[in-house]
């Protein structure tokens, strides 16, 4: 039982070491040989035979043909499968190698132990012509009756070309495929170029293989430039004149890492328009209220702060306003055009009220008028006027058109104080002088009190000054 259950953790640690490991660690164990590498050397002819169907055809099982080992990919070009079998029927052939994938070659040349391996993508072992065979010179007269070349004498004896056509490239672009399949987030080009971007993705490839073959559709690739909507950030009231911070956030959903000079928030509902909240001093143009913040790599969420110039309304208005991304010069990106909108209620500016224009209630004599003064009771005593008691009997009925006093009537005053009884202030010019010689202006045609006082005090003194006769 203890046996049993060491057993099975050495077989999962192998697993797993073996599941760990690249096709660059497979090379670096300095060995001219392809073992490590099979499982993804599977996926990939796999790959290669759906992805050009008919190009390849199976060289053995076949009289005559033989194998020196389970690794070897019998896949070869109809052409070179036709020589093989012509020479297998004179010569049987022991074959070390014939087809190879990427992985393959990339092993076999970095290993450092193989002497002419080619670089990766441009060896005839991986276009489905080329044969290693371990009994060389015995079949070199029938290979070359076959139609097959022994390029390399001397430096590469086992190598032999057959008749085909060079697809060299279908090898590289059957990697780029597997690759791109497995990493959506990562595509390289399918352009069969084996440059430094192929190269180092086939480096960092698991020996073991990739969850999915690449006979699977290829997913969508992720844009360099793509982004998610989290926050908007918008006054919903402000006055003319005020100017409040705003915000949008997005997370950055692309390749690209967004930068603080190019990656820009701009107007949207036509793009690029006039900005109806734009100022001139924080927004980077009419039609880019803000850059990104700071700059905002692959799964950061990046900030686009700006202010918003609140203009002038003279009633209280809803202005709208609806944004978008931009990486200058390249596209625009992120959700729809209307996703981010700043509705915002304007109120106009408060009046400047001022001192309020209350003015001076036009009085007029008519509210006054003679009668007032016509009875003892509302003259009071001589008393309340500041004199000795006058007493009441001659203040009764003043007349105040009377001359009995010659003495006083030269007084003025009390003529004076009256203008128009009971109008409105007559033929007064409401701009130049008024009659009763106050010459104040308290509205038009407006007469001020102080006639009618004069009026009070005159008529008293003139019944004191008969009460003085009399005594």
């Amino acid at each position: 039982m203890r046996r049993s259950a060491a057993l099975t953790l050495t077989l999962l640690a192998a697993a797993s070491a073996a599941s760990a490991q690249t096709v660059a660690t497979v090379a670096a164990r300095r060995q001219c040989s392809t073992a490590g590498v099979e499982g993804l050397s599977r996926q990939l002819v796999e790959t290669q035979i759906c992805r050009f169907p008919g190009v390849f055809v199976n060289a053995a099982p076949r009289a005559g043909i033989n194998l020196s080992s389970s690794r070897v990919f019998t896949l070869a070009q109809a052409s070179a499968r036709d020589a093989l079998w012509a020479a297998a029927r004179t010569t049987p052939l022991t074959i070390n190698s014939m087809f190879r994938t990427l992985a393959d070659q990339y092993v076999l040349y970095h290993s450092g132990a193989c002497g002419l391996a080619a670089t990766p993508g441009s060896s005839n072992h991986e276009t489905g012509i080329a044969v290693d065979l371990q009994n060389w010179s015995a079949a070199l007269r029938a290979m070359g009756n076959a139609g097959c070349r022994h390029p390399y004498p001397g430096r590469d004896d086992v190598h032999f070309d057959c008749p085909g056509t060079d697809r060299r490239a279908d090898s590289v672009r059957t990697f780029q495929r597997l690759w791109n399949v497995n990493n959506a987030g990562d595509r390289i080009d399918e352009d069969g170029a084996y440059g430094p971007m192929t190269a180092a993705r086939v480096a960092r490839s698991p020996a073991g293989g990739f969850a999915r073959n690449g006979c699977a559709p290829a997913p969508p690739a992720t844009p360099a430039y793509a982004a998610t909507l989290l926050t908007v950030s918008c006054p919903r009231e402000a006055t003319s004149g005020e100017r409040p911070v705003a915000y949008v956030e997005y997370r950055n959903t692309g390749t690209a890492t967004w930068d603080t000079a190019r990656t820009r928030l701009g107007t949207t509902g036509p793009r690029d328009r006039r900005g109806v909240f734009y100022d001139a001093v924080n927004w980077v143009s009419a039609t880019r209220p803000s850059n990104v913040d700071r700059a905002t790599a692959n799964g950061a969420v990046g900030r686009f702060s700006f202010v918003l110039a609140i203009p002038e309304v003279s009633a209280d208005t809803t202005l709208s306003e609806t944004y978008g991304l931009v990486q200058e010069g390249v596209t625009w990106f992120g959700p729809a055009d209307t996703a981010v909108r700043c509705a915002v209620l304007v109120h106009p500016r408060a009046r400047d009220a001022g001192t309020p224009d209350v003015g001076v209630p036009d009085v007029g004599v008519a509210d006054i008028g003679v009668a007032d003064v016509g009875s003892a009771e509302d003259a009071g005593s001589i008393e309340d006027a500041g004199t000795e008691d006058a007493g009441t009997e001659d203040v009764a009925t003043v007349d105040v058109g009377s001359d009995d006093d010659a003495g006083w009537s030269d007084a003025g005053p009390v003529e004076e104080g009256y203008v128009n009884e009971g109008g409105d202030g007559g033929d007064a010019d409401p701009m130049g002088d008024m009659d009763g010689g106050c010459q104040c202006h308290t509205g038009v045609g407006a007469k001020p009190p102080g006639g009618a006082m004069s009026l009070l005090l005159g008529a008293l003194v003139l019944a004191w000054r008969r009460r003085r006769k009399r005594a």
